[in-house]
């Protein structure tokens, strides 16, 4: 959908286009775009000549040297084209305006959701749609009317930004361009903002809708700012459009979630949910002792979650184990349960479709860690076990990350503590990407010695938590 920028250049543009012709005739193709009687709305245009243009939020106002205004709205897909009278009428055409210098402006919206609507010069501002428009940012000098709209707002911050009654102007593409400007994670409940990061929100809301304006806003799938012509914000975007590209701050990877049903990119390094507990990921190869570094974190105090366990119960359930069954045709299953022997050996065996299944898995593991973790209240600390913790990208929901390294003679010897068949489980953990994995962590315990030894260095850095 255009927002301010966007708008606030198609005004300009028509300012150029249109301003000082007459309309001479109104040829409505799609009364339902109209929100007046159609005859009325004809009617009151006809003779009217165009003498400026104004933007209230995202709405157009074409002004007339009668006690008029038009108001426009483009929502999802509107445009508006200078043609000739003599033009054929496209299938997306929903008004036209002919001029009295025989040319015409056609309203053409693909999705038809656009709305115009004449009303008087003296009262469109206090009467909807006008009147549940808040001020944009330029009109705004502090933030003290966010800060009264937001004070008891359990909804998320990007939620309350895209309430167009508080505060107009933004919507989906710039929000997501001020949050991170700001370093505020999109679900953060809006009663949280302290009136401090109130006032950046507002100042960034400015510099980047004011940066975007003087771009002639962004170019995004169907919008274009005028015929022929691209939106050069688009290549000024920091985080819209960029899932999975590295963060120009940190250089993490950004995710894409839906706030509210609304597409939401963001960094979850640089971003953090304030109202989520403190999250530790454990990760390291197999045998390095990352159970025993999570059963003395839960011995602090910290609420222990297991993927190996998920996946365990996940195995059960028929709905994972028909979605497994997908990728793998032979499974089998054993007493309600996936046999484990036989794809332990098959995964040995298919490499290839051990990758599609742990893609598979660690999107239903996450599916659990989010909501575990949204659920439990903040002043309860977590920690999370997963071997392949930077590989699933769960460590996107980690405050901190820890990496147990050890010996290779060491990890031989958990192993054949375990009765693990050595040579199979360094062959299934043969995709952990040890150095790399190593780099990332925040946190790296060589767990060469005993157990007194590792919770030594675990209380060092936990125990305050």
């Amino acid at each position: 959908m255009p927002e301010l920028p966007e708008v606030e250049t198609v005004k300009n543009t028509l300012h150029e286009l249109v301003h000082g012709k007459t309309i001479s005739d109104v040829k409505i193709i799609r009364e339902k775009n109209v929100e007046n009687n159609p005859e009325e709305f004809k009617n009151a245009l006809i003779g009217a000549t165009i003498t400026h243009f104004e933007r209230v939020g995202k709405f157009i106002i074409f002004h007339f040297d009668k006690d008029i205004v038009l108001i426009s709205h483009l929502r999802m897909e509107g445009k508006y084209f200078l043609k000739s009278k003599n033009d054929k009428i496209g299938k997306h055409d929903l008004v036209v305006f002919y001029f009295s210098d025989d040319t015409c402006l056609m309203y053409n919206d693909t999705r038809r959701f656009g709305m115009l609507k004449v009303a008087s010069i003296f009262n469109y501002k206090n009467e909807p749609p006008l009147s549940n428009v808040g001020p944009d940012p330029f009109m705004m000098s502090d933030a003290s009317r966010l800060e009264k709209a937001f004070k008891n707002k359990s909804i998320a911050i990007k939620t309350a930004l895209l309430d167009q009654s508080i505060m107009s102007g933004l919507g989906n593409i710039y929000v997501d361009e001020v949050l991170f400007a700001t370093a505020i994670h999109p679900e953060t409940p809006a009663k949280l903002i302290k009136r401090q990061q109130l006032e950046w929100i507002l100042k960034e809301s400015k510099r980047i809708l004011g940066e975007a304006c003087n771009a002639g806003g962004t170019t995004i799938k169907s919008y274009h700012p005028k015929e022929g012509v691209s939106g050069n914000f688009q290549y000024a975007l920091k985080v819209y459009g960029k899932k999975d590209k590295p963060c120009p701050r940190c250089g993490h990877l950004m995710r894409k979630i839906f706030v509210n049903g609304r597409g939401t990119t963001f960094c979850p390094k640089c971003q953090k949910n304030i109202d989520l507990p403190y999250v530790v990921g454990v990760t390291g190869p197999i045998g390095s002792g990352k159970s025993e570094a999570c059963k003395y974190l839960e011995s602090l105090g910290f609420l222990y979650l297991s993927a190996d366990k998920i996946v365990h119960d996940l195995y059960k359930d028929k709905k994972v184990q028909d979605g497994i069954r997908k990728i793998i045709p032979e499974l089998k299953i054993k007493n309600d349960d996936i046999d484990r022997e036989f794809l332990k050996n098959y995964l040995l065996d298919n490499p290839n479709k051990k990758r599609r299944l742990e893609k598979y898995v660690h999107s239903k593991v996450e599916e659990v860690f989010a909501k575990t973790i949204k659920s439990t209240p903040k002043s309860k600390s977590i920690v999370l076990e997963v071997p392949l913790l930077f590989e699933s990208r769960i460590d996107d929901y980690c405050d901190d990350t820890l990496f147990i390294d050890i010996s290779d003679k060491k990890q031989i010897e958990n192993l054949i503590d375990r009765k693990e068949d050595i040579k199979k489980a360094l062959k299934l953990n043969q995709n952990f990407n040890y150095q790399e994995n190593k780099k990332k962590a925040t946190y790296v315990i060589k767990n060469d010695k005993n157990i007194a030894h590792l919770n030594k260095e675990l209380s060092a850095i936990f125990s305050y938590k």
